[in-house]
C-alpha cells in the first residue's frame, strides 16, 4: 500500500491543479508518485476515475499503492466492455469498443506512460473522459515507435484538447554526473536531487539476440545473473529467470529495462552512430537514465567481463 507521501513543489502544484494536465516527467522525477497522489486526492473527493496503464504489471502496482483505485490496461478495459472474440485482433477490439454505445464516462481519466499509446488507444482513453484528463509520461523516453506509439506527438495532441503542459525536472534517482550527461543528450534542465540505492548492476543490450549471446557467455564463465525477458509483446509483461543462482547482476534489452533502476549500467554492443537517429537516441537515453551511479559502454564480451571483475 502506498501511504501518503511528501511531494516537492513541482509535484504538489501538478497534483493540486484542477485542470486537465499532461505531465512531461523527466527520468527519476517521481512520475508514479505524482500519479498515485493525484488518484488518492480524487478518490478522497469522491470523484469517479479510471487509471489506464500501459502494462498489467503497472496496473497492479498502481492498484496496490492506492486502495480502491480502478487501474487496468486499455486492452483489459475494452475486453471487459465488449468481450473478446477470436476473430478480433487487438485493433479490431479497440475499434469495436469505440463503436460501442455501452461506454461509461469518468470524471477523471488518468493515463500512465501516455507517450507509449498508439492513436487508437489514445482515442479509447479520450472517449472515457467526462471532465478531466490527467496524462503522465516522457516523450524523450518514447521507444515504441515500431508499435505505432504516438510518442512526442501526444503532448501537442493533448494540449490542443485543452490539457495544460506541466514538467517535472527534479531527478531523485541519479547522481549529478549521470544527470549532467542526460542533459547533454536532451537539454531539459534536469536537476539531481538524490541517488537511488539498488545494489544492482545491469547489462543492457539493444536486441534479444545480444541478450541471449551475453547470457550464454556469462554462463560459460560461471557468472550468475538474472535474465529479464518480455513474455507478451501485446501487454509488455515481463518474466525474470535466475541463471546459476541469485545475483544482483541483471541482463535484459533496453526496452525490457524501462521503468527499472540500477546503481550501475553497462551498455553492450552499441555503435555510436545509432545515437544520431531519433528512436535510437531515445533508446540510448532510456538506457543511460536507468543508472544511479555509473554508466559504461563496452563493444566486446571481453570488455564486458573485465568490467564485471
Amino acid at each position: 500500500m502506498d501511504s501518503k507521501v511528501s511531494l516537492d513543489e513541482e509535484q504538489q502544484g501538478i497534483v493540486d491543479s484542477d485542470k486537465s494536465v499532461v505531465v512531461v516527467a523527466g527520468p527519476g522525477s517521481g512520475k508514479t508518485r505524482v500519479l498515485t497522489s493525484k488518484a488518492r486526492k480524487l478518490l478522497n473527493k469522491g470523484e469517479s476515475l479510471i487509471c489506464l496503464c500501459f502494462t498489467r504489471s503497472a496496473a497492479r502496482e498502481m492498484a496496490s499503492r492506492v486502495p480502491n483505485l480502478p487501474a487496468t490496461t486499455i486492452h483489459s478495459y475494452c475486453c471487459g466492455v465488449v468481450g473478446w472474440k477470436d476473430e478480433w485482433d487487438y485493433t479490431g477490439l479497440l475499434t469495436r469498443f469505440l463503436w460501442s454505445k455501452d461506454k461509461n464516462k469518468f470524471q477523471n481519466v488518468l493515463l500512465d506512460e501516455c507517450q507509449d499509446v498508439n492513436e487508437l488507444e489514445l482515442d479509447v482513453a479520450l472517449s472515457l473522459v467526462g471532465d478531466k484528463m490527467f496524462a503522465v509520461g516522457d516523450p524523450y523516453q518514447s521507444i515504441y515507435g515500431f508499435q505505432g506509439a504516438v510518442g512526442s506527438k501526444v503532448v501537442n495532441i493533448l494540449k490542443s484538447l485543452g490539457c495544460q503542459v506541466s514538467n517535472l525536472h527534479n531527478n531523485y534517482r541519479s547522481c549529478e554526473g549521470i544527470v549532467s550527461s542526460l542533459n547533454k543528450i536532451y537539454d531539459r534542465d534536469l536537476v539531481s536531487k538524490g541517488i537511488k540505492e539498488t545494489g544492482s548492476t545491469a547489462i543492457l543490450c539493444r536486441t534479444n539476440d545480444d541478450v541471449q549471446y551475453v547470457s550464454k557467455e556469462l554462463k560459460s564463465k560461471g557468472i550468475p545473473h538474472r535474465l529479464r525477458v518480455s513474455i507478451d509483446r501485446a501487454t509488455e509483461d515481463k518474466r525474470e529467470f535466475d541463471i546459476l543462482g541469485e545475483s544482483t547482476l541483471r541482463l535484459s534489452t533496453v526496452h525490457v529495462s524501462k521503468g527499472l533502476e540500477f546503481n550501475n549500467v553497462i551498455l553492450a554492443f552499441w555503435p555510436g552512430d545509432r545515437r544520431l537517429y531519433d528512436e535510437e537516441k531515445r533508446v540510448y537515453y532510456v538506457a543511460y537514465s536507468r543508472a544511479s551511479k555509473s554508466f559504461k559502454e563496452v563493444e566486446t564480451v571481453s570488455e564486458l567481463i573485465k568490467e564485471l571483475r
